[in-house]
């Protein structure tokens, strides 16, 4: 299988990191050979070697902040239309209002007949029901594990261990960034403090708005209502409130209480209807969302028939990230296969 790579920021680098380490056991387990043949980036440079690009000479350039250009591969060319390239892994920006330029690239991937894995949040929430339907008609898949709670296997669990098991209702804390902040805050720190920390730790982007807004959460509750539901609720259908505005009073009130804030994204069905929102919530300590501390993500599903059911893990991190993208290329590897 040959991968070609749009974006090669933290998330990608991680997943190569993954791939040197399991080349082995991918061949050991699948009969199969995978070379990264094609990768563009907009500040690292972009490189194509039919025969498979030297990871180890690639991450070393990387490390060292040298451009992995070398004249083989142009700016202007497209990666979606390499002949020899089989899967295309999306990892650029999100953006919010268009999707773009993610969403261009992997529509074109799509139509194209490539495989598409991204981590790419924005395409996903806005345009799902649009490039699954590409990606059926092209007979390809497109998969995302990595938008919602990172590494943590959200979609493998709702589509095997939960198969045929209705979903009523899912609560999570879907950023890792925000629950870092209030869990920070509840020991006595500012708001203002927690967050520099956070930038300086990488938890939190110089403009940290789509975090402390709830925006990146409402994004994820529009993913997880197309994947679970099949309903495209729209973002500007899902009520969002952030974290920006909580007080220490509010805060110092939860603890006395026995109690924390956390910043909720929920989806609910009740009957033929599905709502969305995204809050912060005063928890009692019986919650299992309300001892969730730091960077932690955790995502709980009630059930038709298991009631409520919990998976929780980091929310952010290049390997726990990296590990999406690999999950995601193995199950396309299954299915090809």
């Amino acid at each position: 299988m040959n991968i070609g790579i749009i974006g090669l920021g933290t998330v990608t680098l991680g997943f190569l990191e993954i791939l040197q380490e399991k080349e082995n056991w991918i061949k050991d387990t699948f009969g199969l050979d995978i070379k990264i043949v094609a990768i563009k980036d907009i500040q690292k440079g972009n490189i194509c070697n039919p025969d498979g690009i030297n990871l180890n000479d690639l991450l070393e350039k990387v490390s060292n902040n040298e451009t992995i250009s070398d004249g083989s591969l142009h700016e202007n060319d497209a990666v979606s239309l390499i002949e020899d390239v089989d899967l295309i892994i999306e990892a650029t920006y999100s953006d919010y209002k268009t999707g773009d330029p993610a969403y261009t690239f992997i529509k074109d991937a799509l139509k194209n007949g490539k495989h598409v894995v991204t981590t790419n949040k924005g395409p996903i929430a806005l345009h799902y029901a649009e490039l699954n339907k590409i990606a059926i008609k092209n007979g390809v898949s497109l998969c995302y594990e990595g938008t919602v709670l990172s590494g943590t296997p959200t979609f493998n669990l709702i589509d095997n261990s939960l198969a045929g098991n209705n979903i009523i209702e899912v609560r999570g804390i879907l950023n890792g960034t925000s629950n870092y902040i209030l869990s920070e805050m509840a020991k006595g720190e500012s708001f203002q403090d927690v967050l520099a920390i956070a930038q300086e730790k990488g938890y939190a982007e110089a403009d940290p708005t789509n975090d402390v807004k709830g925006y990146d959460a409402r994004g994820k509750v529009a993913i997880l209502s197309h994947r679970i539901f099949g309903v495209d609720l729209g973002l500007e259908n899902i009520p969002t409130m952030g974290i920006d505005a909580i007080s220490k009073e509010e805060l110092d009130t939860a603890k006395k209480g026995n109690k924390n804030i956390r910043l909720i994204g929920s989806l609910k069905k009740e009957g033929n209807i599905v709502t969305g929102k995204v809050q912060p919530e005063v928890l009692d300590a019986s919650d299992a969302l309300a001892g969730i501390d730091g960077v932690t993500n955790a995502i709980e599903f009630t059930t038709e028939y298991l009631g409520k059911t919990m998976i929780t893990g980091p929310g952010a991190g290049k390997l726990e990230t990296g590990y999406a993208v690999f999950s995601d290329v193995l199950s396309i590897i299954k299915k090809t296969k």
